[in-house]
């Protein structure tokens, strides 16, 4: 881009830092650590610090690093856990002759849906150190550089472009949440007159802008691996709620009991082959789709279904049970869909209370292994 003069890594033991020097001297406003507001400068930086890095001082540390690569005072700073020597990307994007350029450095350690509390700080603890030992630490910091000069109103609007397009990358990864707890940005514009008024998602230089930070956002986290955290199936229907002894209170509560057998021992076989099932690709891509068919349905979003239908669970609508079927047919055959059905009538312990996909799926999933319990037991395997 005609206005980056360059643009260069400075390592510093561990620790980088990524410089944008400008061609001449332009606006900046940023969230930033160092100078942000509104500000004129022609050097912007991104600064790694330690993933465990807390202070009371940002400004302190980040001045000091300054100093130690010989940046100017005047300078836009930022301050980001993420390995900047690995995932710091640059994109330039010509959008009708609108030619953007963003950089960005991403990272998802403290990632959360914007407006909702974070919780389970044990696991997101857990999964933040495993991403820092892959060299993949927390906070998305974008600047972006629009090639002509911006109203206050436009420098303002143009955030939104550049945040839904973060968001956007976020969510063509497979991640629902919308950023991190630490993200930054800024645009850069030049200082001049004639000046764009409007540089929203409907407007060439908002389109341009949001294309470069997808694409940068994207870039960066395929790089780190930085993926969602799937886990298994068993991890899935747990974090809506539904555990796996909510699953055995509901499978026993459709048990009739036999004198020869242990109830502990049938436990001890339904848990065991959940695990074993939790592997199989199959039976998690049915349940994955009985999930995401309920996610869209609470939305009015299935095709060929008027809204406010979903919600009465129409007599008409039986790709739930289909779904709840084959699930009880892969995993005990002929006698599984015989249980399904059972289960299916009396919608044990929890289920009941579930929509339309997610009861039948589990009337599939837990039916299909009381099943499979009942044949090894009068077979006799262990």
């Amino acid at each position: 881009m005609r206005y980056v003069k360059d643009v260069k890594i400075l390592e510093d033991g561990e620790m980088a830092t990524a410089v944008i020097q400008l061609n001449e001297r332009m606006e900046v406003l940023s969230s930033a650590v160092k100078n942000s507001g509104h500000t004129v400068t022609d050097t912007l930086f991104i600064s790694q610090v330690p993933h465990a890095y807390q202070t009371n001082d940002p400004s302190r540390d980040i001045e000091e690093i300054m100093e130690r690569h010989g940046i100017p005072g005047h300078a836009v700073g930022f301050l980001t856990a993420a390995e900047v020597k690995h995932v710091f990307s640059t994109i330039e994007t010509d959008y009708e002759g609108m030619i953007t350029f963003a950089a960005v450095t991403a990272g998802l350690s403290n990632q959360v849906v914007a407006g909702e509390l974070i919780e389970n700080w044990e696991e997101r603890y857990r999964i933040s150190q495993e991403r820092y030992r892959m060299l993949v630490g927390g906070t998305i910091n974008i600047i972006g550089i629009s090639p002509v000069p911006l109203t206050d109103a436009a420098k303002v609007n143009i955030f939104l472009p550049m945040t839904e397009a973060k968001s956007a990358a976020l969510g063509i990864l497979g991640h629902r949440e919308t950023g991190t707890t630490s993200d930054a940005v800024a645009i850069v514009s030049p200082i001049g007159d004639n000046r764009a008024a409007y540089s929203g998602t409907g407007v060439p230089l908002g389109i341009s802008m949001a294309r470069s930070v997808k694409a940068a956002v994207i870039s960066n986290l395929v790089k780190r691996r930085d993926f969602p955290q799937m886990g298994t199936f068993i991890d899935v229907l747990s974090r809506r709620g539904i555990t796996m002894e909510l699953m055995w209170e509901a499978a026993l509560e459709s048990y009739i009991p036999n004198p020869e057998w242990s109830t502990d021992d049938i436990k001890r076989r339904f848990e065991s082959k959940m695990g074993i099932l939790s592997e199989d690709i199959n039976i998690s891509s049915l349940i994955q789709g009985a999930i995401a068919l309920e996610d869209l349905g609470d939305k009015d979003c299935i095709c060929a279904m008027p809204r406010g239908m979903f919600a009465e669970d129409p007599i008409h609508l039986i790709a739930d049970e289909i779904i709840g079927m084959q699930i009880a047919q892969y995993i005990a055959g002929t006698r599984g869909i015989f249980e399904f059905h059972r289960f299916d009538r009396h919608k044990p312990g929890m289920i009941s209370k579930l929509g339309p996909f997610m009861d039948d799926m589990l009337c599939g999933l837990i039916g299909g292994i009381m099943s499979s319990v009942y044949t090894d037991l009068f077979d006799g395997c262990n």
